[in-house]
């Protein structure tokens, strides 16, 4: 392992800790670098503070870092010093920490939970260290280039994808290339029979070798860059607009395979004397990109030519069945509790509802809510916690859940892991509900009532959860959605799915 690598494990671990570290080196530069690495790790680690066991001044607990680097530390001081009753001691904040710093702590939940103090490494969604996220926080990042990102496509071999940025970069060992270097080179292509020099423009564009193939696919694809040089050539190809899922892959990789294999012929041609053939790279292409999409698309396309494959019916191979949807329960005595959320922009501004009623369809209690700036996710499980608390607070028991999402039904069922930014919510969400056979899902089409709520909650800034107690006070969207749910009366789903 590297000192860089040992050094952010061992940051994270907690076995240097910013009073004890001891590092003997000569190199100042080198120590100011880890300095800086200590404080950019430091920033990336958040203590969910339980019992109070964490360091108050030391451990990164409030999300914006370490206290000591901002306010004169108090020798002793620790989370039960400023705590009474269960509340924050807001007079013993003012007098040891500076004034603009109390208000973001007096935000911050007061540890109410039992067990130890959880470090939660926040570059990854699930709170786990890693040496790759660490080095992507502490690493120098540039703005991102669609042409570089491109040509690293999951489906294209590391041997490829390598080539083409070498390609891009102009480092081939071209004679073009090799003169800039003082290496001064006979210099005839193998793809044309004058004497022309062989360049990186001539032999992958412009050449009558690179032409032919490249205008054999463009035909096929409905694509023209006549006289184009390289660089537009490949990008106009990853651009061009698709309607077709097949199409857009298909565009994402030919370039990439048409200058691998026109890299491979040319090769051939110098080192064992095989002519460079544009129909041999036409069908090399086609082969490459039939197996890449057969793999992509996991099934097997029986075409005899790029044409076909380009063409190919894709949606033929799909068709889309109507199912009929309806809000239900499946027991009388039960409460159902449904709720949604959602956020205008992901993150955008959020809010959140939700109608809790009985096995008849008969609304007990709704409400809607605003969040302000958040994630669907997040006004997934907020929504649903106030939903259990207002139920609680009322007396109802024997509740069980509805909801929309996928995921947040996956995390209440223990099949899908808590990304930590929601776990102190969903922790709050099984103490209510311990069983996790009382979380389900449901189509979207049978929670339209919680869904009219929460769009009713994105609009109304000034309150922050609003309480319906009886069906006159409900939104008239909500109030038609409850009639048809009680009437039984279905919406219908499109799915698709594959044939075969």
């Amino acid at each position: 392992m590297s000192l860089w690598a040992a050094f952010m494990k061992a940051k994270y671990c907690r076995l240097l800790h910013p009073c004890q570290v001891e590092i003997r080196t000569t190199d100042s530069a080198l120590w100011r670098r880890m300095v800086n690495v200590s404080r950019q790790v430091e920033l990336s680690m958040l203590w969910v503070v339980k019992n109070g066991a964490c360091h108050f001044w030391y451990d990164n607990w409030l999300g914006s870092g370490a206290l000591f680097l901002r306010a004169t530390v108090v020798p002793n001081l620790s989370f039960d010093n400023v705590f009474i009753n269960g509340y924050w001691d807001v007079n013993k904040l003012y007098q040891i920490l500076p004034r603009e710093m109390v208000p973001s702590i007096l935000e911050h939940p007061v540890p109410a939970e039992g067990g130890e103090a959880e470090v939660i490494w926040m570059p990854m969604t699930s709170g786990n260290f890693s040496l790759a996220s660490a080095f992507s926080e502490i690493r120098q990042t540039r703005n991102k280039s669609m042409v570089f990102d491109r040509i690293w496509h999951p489906q294209l071999l590391l041997k490829v994808s390598f080539f083409m940025l070498r390609l891009l970069l102009g480092r081939l060992p071209l004679p073009d290339r090799l003169c800039k270097l003082g290496f001064h080179l006979p210099s005839k292509c193998f793809c044309c029979y004058s004497a022309s020099e062989e360049s990186i423009e001539h032999l992958f564009s412009n050449g009558h070798i690179a032409s032919t193939v490249w205008n054999y696919f463009g035909a096929a694809c409905g694509l023209a860059f006549p006289g184009s040089s390289l660089r537009p050539r490949i990008v106009g190809w990853w651009l061009s607009s698709q309607h077709s899922e097949i199409r857009r892959y298909i565009g994402s990789i030919l370039p990439s395979v048409v200058c691998w294999n026109i890299w491979k012929s040319r090769n051939k041609a110098m080192f064992e004397n095989v002519h460079m053939s544009s129909p041999a790279i036409c069908f090399a292409t086609f082969s490459n990109i039939q197996n890449m999409v057969e793999i992509h698309f996991k099934q097997v396309f029986r075409v005899q030519s790029f044409y076909h494959l380009y063409d190919w019916p894709y949606s033929a191979n799909t068709e889309f069945i109507y199912k009929l949807v309806r809000w239900e329960t499946k027991e009388s005595g039960r409460f159902i509790l449904n709720t949604d959320g959602c956020s205008k922009g992901n993150p955008g501004l959020g809010g959140g509802g939700g109608v809790l009623r009985d096995s008849n369809g008969i609304p007990l209690i709704g409400f809607s809510a605003y969040f302000g700036e958040t994630t669907c996710l997040c006004a997934e499980v907020r929504a649903l916690l106030i939903g259990l608390q207002i139920c609680v607070h009322r007396g109802f028991g024997n509740l069980y859940v509805q909801s929309d999402s996928l995921v947040l039904i996956g995390i209440l069922q223990h099949r899908i892991q808590c990304p930590w930014k929601i776990r102190r919510d969903i922790r709050q969400i099984w103490q209510f509900v311990k069983d996790p056979h009382r979380f389900s899902h449901c189509y979207r089409e049978a929670n339209t009532v919680a869904d009219a709520l929460s769009n009713v909650g994105v609009s109304h800034l000034e309150h922050q959860v609003k309480l319906y107690e009886s069906f006159n006070t409900f939104p008239t969207m909500a109030r038609g959605a409850i009639r048809l749910d009680r009437l039984g009366m279905p919406s219908i789903r499109k799915i698709k799915r594959t044939k075969g």
